[in-house]
């Protein structure tokens, strides 16, 4: 039997180049240079330059309403066919990030019978919604149920999923019920009613939203029925230099220019820029000026216009310090001073790295894994390392996406996971307060900057997991 493949994401550009044009759309994910640049060509053909400015509104309010959107989208375009009406980061797609232990819905399932009342307050309070919305079966309840059940997945035994999928008849079995008035919806109730609804042919709505979005968001399925819907995601690295999608996006924008890039040249390209597209797209600009008539693009090229981003000069520093080797960290340390650098930041960043370090430290403990191999693929290692973790453990880090390894690139992951031999949990503890002791020393005493970092470089090269006294 032939395995079904995944359909491909639409191609908007080349669909309004046919003048296949939809009511609405819904652009996000974490490539925010993708979602900017297929809005700027959705713009660009979707307005008459003339009345651009008569006919295109952006709304990015974060306490923007629903009826306030739709008042926009409901206006007639001047002197034009149609209008466009663009709206960033509505809070109503965001995925809500909260922590879901197991226990709770065990410990409501256990008292279903018994006080059936407490076991749908329980309920009410994890799902964010009022016993009323769950006998209703209100559209926030359902959403926030169907993503507690996906979230929840394997973990849950049938029984308990059965509990879930019946809570609104025990909901409506509750004496408050009956008494209860019923809640408002919320706007979120009008924008799905509008989407099912006659939708206008002289506007065009656009949500954009940077990071991911809940898919089992009825809003969202309702945009894929009458609308399109496409995410942005950042583009992983293949096995092998023929398989990785990046390769080919980047041979082809040097095609354009008459040029192509090397293997080597384009690994370095990659690993400098961490993939990240944005920074790949000004680099090949840089790039292409530079050489001049020059047709091949080398290591060398790359080399000279592609300054290494900050995590990976950090990352260098830290590896030394791994290494005990003084001098290889002193010189690291200056390299990225002398990138314009501030000592604040660099300190603050080296700190987030030990921080970032710790949690893989403690993470890879408790999961038992092995040490990483050194030459480890890194689609490998995101598929079968970072993967699984960030759906069994992020939860239980930071919320903070800044704070939280498991909700950065899986880049960052990847090289911090590789050096982890390098050192002991009470190490990274003691390097972790002693940046912060130097965070204060950069911001209230008259002594070098530069010095007083050198010093925190050769202490924690020294290995010593004593405490570095406070200064006075």
């Amino acid at each position: 039997m032939k395995q079904k493949r995944a359909t491909p994401p639409p191609n908007i550009s080349r669909e309004l180049q046919n003048n296949k044009v939809f009511p609405v759309y819904l652009l996000c994910g974490e490539e925010s240079f993708l979602i900017e640049g297929t809005l700027k060509q959705m713009l660009d053909h979707l307005l008459d330059p003339e009345t651009r400015d008569f006919n295109l509104t952006f709304l990015e309010d974060a306490n923007i309403t629903i009826r306030e959107i739709l008042t926009q989208v409901d206006l007639y375009p001047v002197m034009a066919e149609r209008r466009v009406v663009v709206v960033r980061d509505a809070p109503f797609f965001k995925v809500q990030q909260r922590t879901v232990p197991i226990t709770i819905v065990r410990n409501a399932f256990k008292i279903e019978t018994t006080n059936p009342q407490k076991s749908i307050s329980t309920l009410a309070k994890l799902l964010e919604v009022s016993p009323h919305q769950i006998a209703e079966n209100d559209f926030n309840y359902v959403n926030a149920v169907d993503s507690l059940i996906d979230e929840l997945s394997t973990k849950l035994t049938d029984e308990e999923r059965g509990f879930l999928e019946r809570l609104p008849q025990i909901a409506q079995q509750l004496d408050t019920y009956a008494t209860a008035e019923p809640d408002d919806t919320g706007d979120v109730a009008v924008l799905l009613d509008w989407l099912q609804g006659d939708l206008p042919k002289h506007s065009v709505l656009i949500f954009t939203v940077h990071g991911s979005v809940n898919e089992r968001n009825q809003v969202v399925k309702a945009i894929e029925t009458v609308g399109r819907y496409r995410s942005f995601d950042p583009v992983e690295a293949g096995s092998s230099l023929n398989r990785d999608p990046l390769y080919k996006k980047v041979s082809d924008k040097f095609t354009e220019y008459g040029k192509q890039i090397t293997p080597r040249a384009f690994s370095l390209l990659r690993t400098r820029t961490g993939g990240d597209m944005h920074t790949i797209a000004e680099s090949i600009n840089k790039i292409v000026n530079f050489v001049g008539d020059k047709r091949q693009i080398d290591e060398q090229d790359v080399r000279n216009m592609v300054t290494q981003n900050t995590f990976d000069s950090i990352f260098d520093l830290t590896d030394a310090i791994g290494k005990r080797s003084v001098g290889q960290a002193v010189k690291s340390l200056h390299e990225v001073l002398a990138n314009d650098q501030e000592p604040i930041a660099v300190n603050a960043s080296i700190t987030r790295h030990f921080r970032f370090a710790l949690q893989a430290k403690l993470i890879a403990d408790k999961k038992e894994l092995r040490p990483m191999r050194s030459r480890m693929p890194f689609a490998e290692f995101t598929k079968n390392i970072f993967q699984p973790l960030a759906g069994e453990v992020a939860d239980t880090l930071p919320k903070a996406a800044t704070h939280n390894i498991l909700k950065q690139n899986p880049y960052v992951a990847y090289k911090i996971f590789q050096t982890l031999h390098a050192f002991t949990v009470d190490e990274l503890v003691d390097a972790i307060e002693k940046t912060l002791i130097v965070d204060t020393e950069l911001k209230t005493s008259g002594t070098d900057d530069s010095c007083v970092l050198e010093q925190l470089v050769c202490e924690l090269c020294a290995s010593s997991t004593g405490r570095r006294s406070a200064p006075v």
